[in-house]
């Protein structure tokens, strides 16, 4: 009995610190000076990697595929995460995407350091398998993405439509609005061409059917 007691303790104890480690990062990520931060560390990483890829001999059209190519993986990877990450209550991030879905004009943003600590981990990684040059363009490319996400999605949340003077930039603004009011589609902040390959895609702030 005593050790039965003592399991429920030990468990209780694991769910209160694992509370209390979630109430954590939710006040951090609404902090605004981590959100800030967040900003200046995003906007770091292209031209550090752009440095590192630049120390090591390059040539124009290797430094274009490469980086593009990371533009490009970026964009299914901010899909990805969104979809099936932040958007699965089993998720440990789904609740604090959920407080800013309930509250679209707070500040909210990722622990800041976790963009050049993430990224440079796969920069390590990359440049064992592949020369330094491609996987530091590479990683411009994904941080490039990254940064673009954030300045895009900052701007959907504090400025009006008719404030915004580019038509697409109106396009990225109206699809992210639609996703405020049906979160299971338009999760595609930067593009909406993977909502397209996987039907996620919506216009009009209506009900809609999904097939995958």
């Amino acid at each position: 009995m005593t050790e039965v007691v003592h399991k429920l303790s030990i468990a209780t104890r694991i769910g209160q610190a694992g509370c209390a480690a979630r109430d954590l990062a939710q006040t951090v990520s609404e902090s605004r000076t981590n959100y800030w931060a967040s900003y200046v560390t995003d906007l770091t990483c292209p031209f550090l990697f752009a440095y590192l890829g630049m120390r090591h001999g390059w040539s124009w059209p290797s430094t274009i595929l490469s980086f593009l190519s990371g533009v490009a993986v970026f964009s299914l990877i901010e899909y990805s995460i969104h979809r099936w990450l932040l958007h699965d209550p089993r998720s440990v991030l789904f609740q604090l995407h959920e407080a800013h879905h309930n509250n679209p004009e707070k500040h909210s943003a990722f622990f800041f350091p976790t963009s050049i600590v993430i990224l440079t981990l796969v920069w390590l990684l990359l440049a064992k398998a592949l020369h330094i040059q491609s996987a530091s363009f590479f990683i411009c490319g994904i941080a490039t993405g990254y940064c673009y996400f954030g300045a895009l999605h900052h701007l959907e949340h504090t400025t009006r439509i008719n404030q915004i003077p580019f038509r697409w930039l109106q396009k990225r603004w109206a699809a992210h609005s639609v996703h405020h009011h049906l979160d299971r589609s338009n999760f595609g902040v930067i593009t909406s061409f993977w909502d397209h390959v996987f039907g996620t895609q919506q216009n009009k702030k209506k009900r809609m059917r999904f097939g995958l």
